[in-house]
């Protein structure tokens, strides 16, 4: 029979023990990390030099999604465009009843398929007639309405102010649609990895950091098919007031390119908020290993010294040799560094202080602020 110290009754965890140098690598790294401001700037100048084009569509797109209005029409337009709209309400009422009765016909139809909608009776065959007509009087109908309404946004076309509330009003009933569809999807995903997460070891900033990138995946597809949807649809509006190749083309780019960049700024936002928030971590933490570890590194326990490191006494001592006290404009030599191995044995020149840091510039040109027991003025 096991006992508790054999493992029968739980398992104990395995500490994994941190590679020093990966670890002092790890901390280099993210020392160098420039503030928040500065990253952004840096990443911004890279993309617009290297993808001119796609910056400049991008903001073509945010101008015209924030400024562009439409074209004023004429007076004669616009009355011409009010008396065919008003002409048109007829072809609309026919629309709406021929809706009604493809409606009733399709749930009569339904209804009389039987059990799964497998097999059809002669009764069916009846409804299955009548819903065919129906069919066939709601696409006659929806061609007149279109006809008809094309007629009257033909006087006007469509760069006009008409058109582009048109568009405006199309782009955001898919942009709503998509981010409905991003929030109850994230709802869901939240209640089932809440009930996942029930049976798993996991602290809750694991669980935060996965549900935000689940989040952040939700609403990427919800936007880019809210884009898709819009482009889909955006043809017909442009065709329905009839302009002709050439203005067709460029009024559907001209949309396309605004909705685009709409929706990338939208995820630009959403995830440059994460982002941030991931890079503002690992600052905070690259600054308080460094406060912690002197240089960055792991401090060796009291009464232990590592290989190559001295104390503070023994650095005094080698610190200052018999012509004086450490001062600026003095050759010394690095020694002793745990978190940036690589700089010890190298020469240089103390050109000021930091607080309780001496500033060395190195004779590869490299700047560093190390303590006392790092210097060594003993140079052969």
């Amino acid at each position: 029979m096991r006992g508790y110290g054999g493992g029968g009754y739980g398992r104990q965890r395995q500490m994994r023990r941190v590679d020093p140098q990966a670890s002092a690598a790890m901390i280099r790294q993210l020392k160098d990390l420039p503030p928040l401001t500065t990253a952004v700037y840096r990443g911004g100048t890279y993309v617009v030099k290297n993808y001119p084009v796609t910056s400049f569509l991008y903001l073509l797109g945010m101008v015209l999604m924030m400024f562009a209005t439409g074209m004023t029409v004429s007076e004669q337009a616009h009355e011409d465009y009010a008396r065919l709209l008003e002409s048109s309400e007829a072809e609309t009422s026919a629309l709406e009843s021929a809706q009604m009765r493809h409606a009733q016909a399709s749930q009569a139809y339904q209804s009389s398929r039987g059990f799964l909608g497998f097999g059809c009776n002669k009764q069916c065959q009846v409804y299955k007639a009548k819903f065919d007509k129906t069919e066939r009087e709601l696409k006659t109908a929806r061609n007149a309405q279109y006809a008809a309404l094309s007629e009257a946004k033909s006087k006007v076309g469509v760069f006009s102010m008409y058109a582009v509330q048109e568009a405006r009003d199309l782009f955001w009933g898919t942009f709503a649609a998509g981010k409905g569809f991003a929030k109850r999807a994230s709802m869901w995903d939240l209640l089932f990895m809440g009930i996942g997460s029930m049976g798993r070891d996991e602290n809750m900033l694991a669980f935060v950091f996965r549900f935000a990138a689940q989040l952040l995946m939700n609403f990427t597809m919800g936007l880019i098919g809210a884009l898709v949807a819009f482009v889909w649809y955006l043809w017909g509006l442009v065709r329905s007031y009839q302009p002709d190749p050439v203005t067709a083309v460029i009024s559907f780019v001209l949309f396309t390119v605004a909705a685009t960049s709409m929706v990338a700024t939208y995820l630009f936002a959403l995830y440059g908020t994460a982002g941030s928030a991931v890079y503002i971590m690992a600052r905070t933490v690259a600054a308080n290993m460094r406060i912690e570890g002197g240089e960055g590194g792991p401090q060796a326990p009291q009464g232990h010294k590592e290989e190559g490191q001295e104390d503070t006494a023994a650095g005094a001592a080698g610190g200052a040799d018999d012509e004086g006290e450490l001062r600026i404009g003095r050759p010394v030599r690095i020694r002793g560094l745990l978190s940036a191995q690589e700089y010890n044995g190298l020469r240089g020149r103390i050109t000021g202080m930091e607080g309780d840091r001496y500033l060395v510039h190195l004779e590869t040109g490299k700047d560093l602020k190390v303590r006392a027991n790092n210097i060594d003025t003993h140079i052969e």
